[in-house]
């Protein structure tokens, strides 16, 4: 037996068809139905001590479709937007147990001293239990409006957090760009450095001969010792963006070493969407437009509720007690309909209105500043991907012409004996495929700032079918 009925026996005396007994098995009823609310969300992300429990380990290599695939449940950004989407439904909740059946059960435990017209003088125990059940009947639409504001914040929410999870996606992506692009780079200047120690190197050994002025040893020191800075930034720069990643990633204790650059060529021959078109998308499926779009839904509820502020309400209440002393005007049961009807609240419904006047108009600004945002940068994004895929690509394609055709000359140079090495054509070598990832990446990150404003899943933005992707292959790791 549970402890509620239990206690309905003891105070109805055993008798399970007592009123207080019936009001009381309609309490555990109430109470064992509406914990199925919970139900809604998946579980929470592990925190331990405070702080968020860290995934699991990245995959090595980290791919494209890696970064793309990666869970973010426990990434801060998504988790500050998911406590948020929490609380909203938290206040749903709240809202709609305004409607619901009330329970309620109150006692007390009491001697008195009977007065002299007492009938019964002798009584001292005057104690007493019961159980109320409150049920609104109506209120003229204002607790369906106040539910419908409820429901649409929280849409609201969830589209914000599903925005939220999409940009830090993107800012994944951004920061594995990142890190491929400070390991080329690093790559490049190395090879640059190289190049200049020999030089320098050789100018000591000419000058220890005297074949070479001070002047000149000077010069060539200073140009190695100019480069060898700038490869100890660009290699505390691998590093810096290594971090980024882990971070943004959930995963600050577990730097990425080895990861491997895409193939994204196909990028430059997909037509770029007609500006109109993208807008007029855009302008439809923009998640932050849409969250703004409901929040403006519930500030209308909100406003309806407001004006119907003033209104008579109706509800229904059933009281069962229980008395160890009885009297004339204690009633062992009681069940009634009841009106409310509010006069004056001394300015309330007014400042209601006018609080949700100024919402619904804050939020009237923010949609018309989206929608402004939308339109600029649709447009920003179209005329991008076209100058990265034309002028772009031609900037990309004559720097490698050059660093190929140079590379031969100098090859035949030193071949012939004519150069003692092979000057800057390595350098130019690496300093053009590292231009060649930068447009590369630059134009992918277009497209997938394309998926995110059109809401669509950036892995099917950037490789389409997986017969269309290109594959992966040249892999980048962190050394010193």
């Amino acid at each position: 037996m549970s402890s509620g009925q239990a206690f309905c026996n003891r105070v109805g005396g055993g008798r399970t068809g007592s009123p207080i007994a019936l009001i009381g098995l309609a309490c555990l009823a109430v109470t064992t139905v509406m914990p199925a609310l919970a139900a809604e969300l998946p579980p929470p992300p592990a925190v331990t001590e405070g702080r968020l429990a860290t995934p699991d380990p990245l995959p090595q290599p980290l791919g494209l479709e890696a970064v793309l695939s990666l869970p973010l449940d426990s990434q801060y950004g998504v988790v500050a937007a998911r406590s948020r989407y929490e609380q909203r439904l938290a206040e749903r909740q709240l809202t709609q147990a305004d409607n619901r059946p009330q329970v309620g059960l109150n006692g007390r435990l009491r001697y008195v001293e009977p007065g002299a017209l007492a009938d019964e003088n002798d009584q001292h125990d005057d104690h007493q239990a019961g159980l109320s059940l409150r049920q609104k009947l109506f209120d003229f639409g204002r607790q369906q409006d106040r539910e419908a504001a409820a429901e649409a914040r929280l849409e609201g929410e969830r589209l914000v957090l599903l925005g939220e999870e999409k940009r830090q996606r993107l800012a994944l992506l951004r920061a594995y760009f990142d890190v491929l692009l400070a390991d080329q780079r690093y790559q490049a200047i190395n090879e640059r450095m190289a190049i200049l120690f020999i030089r320098y190197d050789r100018a000591r050994d000419r000058q220890e001969l005297g074949q070479t002025s001070d002047y000149d040893l000077a010069r060539f020191e200073r140009d190695y010792q100019n480069v060898l800075l700038e490869r100890a930034r660009a290699d505390a720069q691998r590093r810096l963006t290594r971090r980024h990643l882990a971070e943004l990633a959930g995963r600050p204790d577990q730097l990425p070493r080895e990861l491997q650059a895409p193939r994204l060529d196909v990028l430059f021959e997909r037509e770029a969407p007609a500006v109109g078109d993208l807008i007029e998308t855009a302008l439809t499926e923009d998640l932050q437009l849409n969250a703004l779009r409901r929040k403006y839904d519930g500030s209308e509820s909100d406003l309806a509720a407001a004006r119907s502020g003033n209104l008579p309400s109706v509800h229904a209440e059933v009281n069962a007690d229980y008395y160890t002393r009885e009297g004339a005007t204690r009633d062992p049961f009681r069940a009634g309909v009841y009106l409310e009807f509010p006069l004056f609240r001394g300015g309330a419904r007014n400042a209601e209105i006018g609080a949700a006047q100024a919402e619904r108009m804050a939020v009237v600004a923010q949609m018309a500043e989206r929608e402004a945002a939308v339109r600029r940068y649709a447009t920003e994004l179209v005329e991008m991907i076209r100058v990265q895929q034309s002028v772009g690509l031609s900037r990309m394609q004559a720097m490698e012409n050059y660093a190929e055709l140079n590379f031969t000359r100098n090859q035949t140079l030193y071949q012939m004996e004519k150069a003692t090495d092979l000057g800057d054509a390595m350098a130019e070598m690496s300093m053009a495929q590292f231009e060649r990832m930068k447009t590369t990446y630059d134009l992918a990150t277009r497209w997938a700032e394309y998926a995110l404003l059109t809401n669509r899943p950036i892995e099917t933005v950037l490789l389409g079918q997986p017969d269309d992707a290109s594959g992966e292959d040249q892999v980048t790791e962190e050394t010193s």
